[in-house]
């Protein structure tokens, strides 16, 4: 009887400890997949938009490079007011909000966790590349053309927050960009150094070839770092060759420009 007892009491102790371990196992999974369901909703809420707004940066690049290649481009109605004004306020904005999306990744997302500390790192690096090359440190001819400060870059991507967003942060959609612009001479007067820059570009198109490769080949590698399948972004992911232009294309280029 005795032996029947010290057995029960052996068994329930097992099973006690069977079920605690179980227990903790199962809650440590479940923590597990909780943690990775939020790591991929925050990769989702900042990746993403970082994505998009790089990919039209880059296709609004790529337009500019074939502009000052003297590559035939298409304008709804080139040689206007209303096509100038687009190329430009529509640059300026493509620009900034890619700012924008990188300053909101930094305030919200701190260091974006992308599942290993390797990719994290990938990532850091590729934006760096970016923000060096338009600040002009990753040029090798030392052309001053188009390029932007780190605090300037910074201040831009500041503005473009949307203050008013209602849930999480976003930035300004390009109706809210232009009234701001118009109406708020504190955030035109942060813009006024790219707006200079870009008119700088027209002026010299052969200069202005180099940088915007530049920095369109940066943006393209942090594309295809973060969308490496080509899942979102269905547009070309072809870098262009840094090299100068033969003069009459530079020209041919100032004359499409108006």
């Amino acid at each position: 009887m005795g032996n029947v007892s010290v057995i029960s009491a052996i068994l329930s102790v097992a099973g006690a400890v069977v079920t605690v371990t179980l227990g903790g196992l199962f809650e440590w999974r479940r923590r597990r997949a909780d943690r990775e369901l939020a790591r991929r909703d925050l990769v989702s809420r900042y990746r993403d938009p970082l994505l998009q707004s790089a990919a039209l940066l880059a296709a609004r690049l790529r337009i500019a490079i074939d502009l000052f290649s003297g590559r035939p481009v298409h304008q709804a109605a080139p040689g206007t007011k209303r096509q100038e004004d687009y190329n430009r306020y529509e640059s300026l904005y493509r620009l900034a909000a890619y700012l924008g999306w990188v300053q909101i990744l930094r305030q919200e997302a701190h260091f974006l966790d992308l599942g290993s500390r390797r990719r994290s790192r990938h990532l850091m690096r590729r934006l760096a590349d970016v923000r060096a090359a338009l600040s002009g440190h990753a040029e090798e001819g030392g052309t001053d053309v188009f390029f932007l400060l780190g605090g300037e870059q910074q201040a831009i991507g500041e503005l473009m927050v949307d203050p008013d967003s209602p849930d999480r942060p976003r930035c300004l959609g390009y109706v809210a960009f232009r009234r701001k612009y118009r109406d708020d001479p504190e955030f035109m007067e942060w813009f006024s150094p790219l707006a200079e820059e870009i008119d700088t570009l027209v002026k010299r198109p052969q200069e202005a070839v180099i940088r915007l490769t530049t920095i369109h080949n940066a943006l393209i590698e942090l594309i295809i770092f973060l969308d490496p399948r080509r899942v979102w972004i269905l547009g070309p992911h072809r870098k262009f060759e840094r090299k100068a232009l033969p003069v009459s294309s530079g020209e041919e280029a100032m004359a499409a420009t108006g």
